[in-house]
């Protein structure tokens, strides 16, 4: 079982993945905000995560902000009447979670998706040519994936596609 702020979710290896939703990622990438709630090492270079929805909670209020006041700002929070969404990549090249703080986006870099991204060209794909020896001999293609979420963007480099489904 693992818990950030009000959202729990019970966890294991022996998940049974029949229970796929139709469209997991257009799913996600309706979702107005993201947050990375779990991310686990599932054995050998295996990756399960967890994303939960966050949506405003409670009535907008003003805030102080390096002694500025920002008015009608509603927090944004995962709860448990949120969608929760687990994803594993059963192998992957590498992955990254940085802090969404310190985050941008090249003008240069290619994706569609807007909170679950696939890119075709990224600094991230540069990076892992140059600090890895896969290719497209071995151990294949890979694809660039990518969650947006509102603290953390994990980004995985991998050959296999992810599964995923909807929690709750």
């Amino acid at each position: 079982m693992w818990q950030q702020g009000s959202v729990a979710v019970t966890t294991g290896s022996s998940r049974s993945y029949s229970g796929l939703v139709a469209d997991p990622i257009g799913e996600i990438n309706d979702c107005r905000s993201l947050f990375l709630a779990d991310i686990q090492e599932m054995g050998r270079n295996s990756l399960q995560i967890a994303v939960a929805e966050g949506l405003p909670a409670g009535p907008p209020a003003s805030i102080e902000v390096g002694g500025t006041i920002i008015r009608n700002r509603t927090p944004i929070e995962a709860t448990d009447e949120r969608r929760v969404f687990e994803i594993v990549w059963r192998s992957y090249v590498g992955y990254a979670v940085l802090n969404e703080s310190y985050s941008d986006v090249s003008d240069e870099e290619r994706y569609e998706g807007t909170r679950f991204r696939i890119y075709s060209k990224s600094r991230f794909i540069e990076y892992m040519s140059r600090t890895t020896f896969a290719s497209d001999k071995h151990p294949g293609p890979t694809r660039h994936y990518c969650l947006a979420c509102e603290d953390h963007i994990l980004n995985v480099l991998s050959v296999e596609a992810q599964a995923m489904r909807r929690v709750r």
